[in-house]
């Protein structure tokens, strides 16, 4: 009901700007599929920011998501097969992620953030590299060009989340340890998405979730 009310809103805008700014019939359905995502996404963030809100780990969520979200817009990845569901999917776990972080950090050893980052890159890196990027049927990927272009992005990308949890470690103190751990978490479910057994297991929720 809900994705039908997104997709009945998008159609209806995109209507109206194909009528004010003249736009032929394929600019229309363009318009129409990018009103969807962005109502999807600001839907998926309005829930998981209440959700981790109330878990009172909002920082530590946001910084999860948007980790596993810079990954997977170039690595993709196993998804559920309603936007609706990957809504309820993400509610759940990217403020798991967050509370989990947020209670780890009070008692996790500052010596052990370092080793715990490179070891976290390096099982990025190596999986990344064997199996990114996952496309889908809405979004597949044509050309071994593009999938080469794909991997390496994928790869930077991996590259720049680590690097940028190494710069930040000397200015932290403990309190501020959370966002870092989401961090490496968030770049790990994503990773987790790659593999075989990530599919299976978002494919398990997607069943559990047909009521949706």
């Amino acid at each position: 009901m809900t994705y039908m009310v997104r997709y009945s809103l998008s159609r209806e805008l995109a209507g109206y700007l194909r009528k004010t700014l003249e736009l032929t019939e394929e600019q229309e359905e363009i318009a129409a599929y990018s009103l969807l995502l962005i109502f999807q996404t600001l839907i998926s963030l309005l829930g998981i920011s209440v959700v981790a809100w109330l878990a009172g780990c909002l920082p530590a969520a946001l910084t999860a998501l948007f980790t596993s979200a810079f990954l997977r817009s170039f690595s993709g990845g196993a998804h559920c097969s309603s936007p609706a569901r990957c809504t309820v999917l993400s509610m759940v776990t990217v403020p798991l992620i967050g509370a989990l972080a947020t209670n780890l950090a009070e008692v996790f050893p500052r010596p052990l953030l370092a080793p715990v980052i490179l070891a976290g890159g390096v099982v990025a890196l190596a999986n990344v590299l064997r199996l990114a990027p996952v496309d889908s049927p809405a979004k597949p990927i044509t050309s071994p060009q593009e999938r080469r272009r794909f991997r390496r992005l994928s790869l930077a990308a991996v590259v720049v989340v680590v690097i940028i949890q190494l710069l930040l470690l000397p200015f932290l103190n403990q309190e501020a340890i959370a966002p870092i751990l989401a961090a490496e978490a968030g770049m790990l479910w994503q990773v987790f998405s790659l593999t075989r057994t990530g599919h299976s297991f978002i494919a398990g929720i997607d069943r559990l979730l047909k009521f949706i």
